[in-house]
């Protein structure tokens, strides 16, 4: 009956064609995937601290005494924090190295680097007790945000998108 046969495929032109169209996506998706994740990681860093100093105002109500958080930071990939309560069994804190290890790419800026929070609450005033500050968690990739955790001197701890104002949310 008829020898007819029917070849399907892609012929020359269509391939390139779709090579072009695949660099194409390929070239504006991979920046947009890498940007994403750097805000994940900026941002899972803040959500760390913040429970960390939640973690720190709670033990202090629960346990009647001053807790204290010492910090450290710069803006380079370097970020780390020791909480100390006294009858505790086991603290949360971070290492330099762990922030690094967890967070790569992730450094951060203190304006406060001793925290005491008060049986009340609130940040303490004692000796080397600091009244609050702004933490800003930032990944030095283009297009990345920062990532901002601000503890008040009444002791509430927010986190929030730095907005256009250094310093301020979004």
């Amino acid at each position: 009956m008829g020898g007819e046969s029917s070849v399907s495929g892609f012929t020359l032109i269509e391939l390139i064609v779709l090579i072009a169209v695949l660099a194409i996506v390929t070239a504006i998706g991979v920046p947009m995937i890498s940007s994403f994740l750097a805000n994940d990681q900026t941002q899972a860093a803040a959500g760390r601290f913040q429970q960390n100093m939640q973690w720190a105002r709670a033990e202090a109500i629960k346990t009647n005494q001053t807790v204290s958080v010492t910090i450290s930071g710069a803006s380079t990939t370097n970020c780390a924090w020791t909480i100390t309560a006294a009858n505790a069994s086991r603290t949360p804190e971070q290492s330099a190295s762990d922030f690094q290890n967890h967070y790569p790419g992730v450094g951060c800026a203190v304006t406060s680097t001793d925290l005491c929070f008060s049986p009340l609450g609130n940040l303490g005033t004692g000796t080397g007790c600091q009244p609050g500050g702004t933490y800003t968690f930032d990944n030095k990739s283009p297009g990345s945000n920062q990532w901002l955790v601000i503890v008040s001197a009444g002791g509430e701890i927010s986190s929030c998108l730095q907005g256009k104002t250094a310093g301020q949310c979004q």
